[in-house]
């Protein structure tokens, strides 16, 4: 059977190029909110293992070509899959569910599957519509796989695979997300000959001054952000690929594409001390020559670890902040102190470059808590910012206090207006008016205070 995935966009084409030309100051400041541009990992791990497996597939990277519904279904109709898989994010769900439109109206009998983090969370809702046969729950490689085993005749009952969600004749058939993959080393590298990697690169060199390209390697958090739902969709288990398999990913990936640089996008890369020594000993005796930057917790950052990691080409460390105000990082569950976040940017100042993401917004939050965050990032010596407004992610701790306040309702939750970059009416103290404002002018003094690459 051909399987055709598509990776719907944040924006249609002519409102990313509008957005981008706009912000194209805020960009290179950092911000990764206003015109989201990151290259589809995790289809791109699911079209590897596939089709190791033997399948038939192409990924459709819509965001990539600047792909509108018409160019969409011209290529449907080409491509003529018997299987169109859609993956969908919480503010892309609109846009997912529209893919899924078009590829009923042009594939009339094609099984439509949706999956990725928003499905994962939500498959009731999502199969309330008529344009998707199937939801995929958690890590999809295998349930996909599982799913086109059976329509294409194996001995495999539907309702036999995990994470696998569907209407039947009593309903919807809705079973818990698939077990987590345990043993990374099983699985292929990411397919990132499946879109166009060249993109991602050129937009990487705007953001970051660097012809780089992102990787994941790692999946699962075990801390508990209220604001964040990865637990939801990877898991509380913390899992990472071997250093040996990492080291030969990138070397690949640097000499395929003559990088001089990735960026891991892992929600914690340096989870483990000792991966991350290993790591870095194994970087450093194979001569690989590559700058990295690494996404990672305050409260995990010590000297020696930063020492080692800038030798092994280490050049930025990216730091979840969100708050200068106390109240709030409670709020936020983040286990961290405004006395901790100063103390700990000190010290990788002195090794590398310091990124900090940001977030205002946060439900009780007043204009005070606001100005609280604002001043405090002020008082950083970080050389980016990245800022966002808080948005409400079913799955998430505070989405569910937000529902049960009667803040949210999910019936009725605006997925068009959860994009990180808007406000969400009714969830916090500050007027969208006010808070919408206070976005524009923290952006535009970081944007002035950006230091050089």
């Amino acid at each position: 059977m051909k399987i055709v995935l598509v990776h719907p966009a944040f924006f249609d084409d002519s409102e990313f190029r509008n957005r981008y030309e706009d912000y194209i100051d805020w960009i290179r400041g950092g911000n990764l909110y206003v015109a989201p541009f990151e290259p589809p990992l995790g289809l791109a791990y699911v079209c590897a293992y596939a089709k190791r497996r033997g399948h038939e597939l192409i990924l459709l990277d819509m965001q990539a070509l600047m792909m509108d519904s018409g160019a969409l279904a011209q290529r449907l109709a080409d491509e003529a899959p018997d299987i169109v898989g859609v993956t969908a994010m919480t503010p892309t769900l609109p846009e997912a569910l529209r893919v899924a439109k078009t590829a009923r109206l042009t594939l009339p009998e094609a099984k439509i599957v949706l999956g990725g983090v928003h499905p994962t969370l939500d498959p009731e809702s999502v199969l309330q519509s008529a344009d998707v046969d199937f939801v995929i729950r958690g890590e999809g490689e295998e349930v996909l796989c599982r799913l086109v085993d059976a329509l294409d005749g194996k001995d495999i009952r539907l309702d036999a695979i995990e994470g696998l969600c569907f209407r039947n004749g009593n309903g919807k058939h809705i079973v818990p997300k698939a077990p987590p993959i345990r043993d990374l080393d099983a699985l292929p590298g990411a397919d990132y000959e499946s879109f166009p990697v060249e993109r991602y690169i050129e937009h990487n060199s705007v953001l970051r001054g660097i012809r780089g390209v992102s990787m994941i390697v790692s999946r699962g958090c075990p801390y508990a952000c209220s604001f964040c739902a990865v637990q939801q969709t990877m898991s509380r288990l913390w899992r990472i690929k071997s250093v040996p398999k990492v080291v030969d990913e990138i070397v690949e990936l640097r000499d395929r594409y003559a990088l001089d640089g990735v960026w891991f996008k892992d929600s914690i890369f340096n989870m483990k001390l000792a991966w991350t020594r290993e790591f870095c000993r194994t970087m450093i005796d194979r001569k690989v020559d590559i700058e990295w930057q690494a996404n990672t917790r305050v409260n995990l950052l010590n000297d020696d670890e930063l020492t080692l990691m800038k030798k092994a080409g280490l050049r930025q460390i990216d730091l979840g902040i969100e708050s200068g105000s106390p109240k709030s990082l409670l709020r936020l569950n983040k286990q961290i102190t405004v006395e901790q976040i100063r103390e700990k940017v000190k010290l990788a100042k002195k090794h590398v470059r310091v990124f900090g993401f940001f977030m205002i917004g946060i439900p009780g939050e007043t204009e005070e808590d606001v100005e609280q965050t604002f001043e405090f990032a002020k008082t950083l010596d970080l050389d980016r910012w990245s800022w966002s407004i808080y948005s409400p992610l079913p799955g998430s701790p505070l989405y569910d206090e937000l529902v049960s306040e009667g803040r949210v309702k999910p019936i009725h939750l605006n997925h068009e207006n959860i994009h990180f970059t808007r406000p969400y009416e009714g969830i916090t103290g500050v007027s969208p008016k006010k808070l919408q404002a206070y976005y524009s002018e923290i952006n535009d003094y970081f944007t002035r205070r950006q230091a050089p690459f």
